[in-house]
């Protein structure tokens, strides 16, 4: 009987292994991909702020735009912060920093918007200790905010990419 059991384990485990060897999947950012090739052809706009340099800088570690960049990405973060966590005393031990960011990619070319959007991400903070530790630790969440807020425009990039083509 275990026998038989085993035979089915071992029978099931080919036919999966046979299944996913006969699939399409690559790597999302592979070399040549249609992705990476519309990613590398993404130019972002200057920074103008201290959030804007942080998302610029978590969007240009993958997008590569250089010499005939075919697209032009905008960004305008926004923020805003609300009280949480309220003491008996009316002061707030934490803060909720909610962000935004609008975006929109153009065709350089001809100046024709691709795709505009917004995404939105949340983070928080503690309102304890010294002012030397609450402004560390808002920076701290500003920045990521903003590296939250990076990742998904990357993501809604991608997920619009094969609409972009010309």
């Amino acid at each position: 009987m275990w026998w038989f059991r085993r035979n089915i384990l071992y029978s099931a485990s080919l036919l999966i292994g046979l299944a996913l060897a006969g699939c399409t999947l690559e790597p999302l950012y592979k070399s040549g991909s249609q992705t990476a090739d519309f990613l590398q052809n993404i130019e972002l706009d200057a920074p103008k702020d201290r959030d804007s340099y942080v998302l610029y800088n978590r969007l240009s570690e993958r997008l590569h735009g250089g010499q005939g960049t075919r697209y032009l990405l905008s960004i305008t973060p926004r923020k805003s912060e609300a009280r949480a966590g309220i003491a008996a005393d009316g002061r707030a031990q934490r803060k909720i920093v909610t962000g935004f960011a609008d975006y929109s990619i153009v065709q350089i070319a001809d100046g024709r918007e691709v795709q505009s959007g917004s995404v939105k991400a949340f983070t928080g903070y503690a309102q304890s200790g010294s002012n030397a530790a609450i402004l560390a630790a808002s920076n701290d969440a500003y920045d990521r905010l903003m590296i939250q807020l990076a990742d998904k425009v990357l993501d809604a990039l991608i997920l619009i990419q094969p609409q972009a083509k010309p």
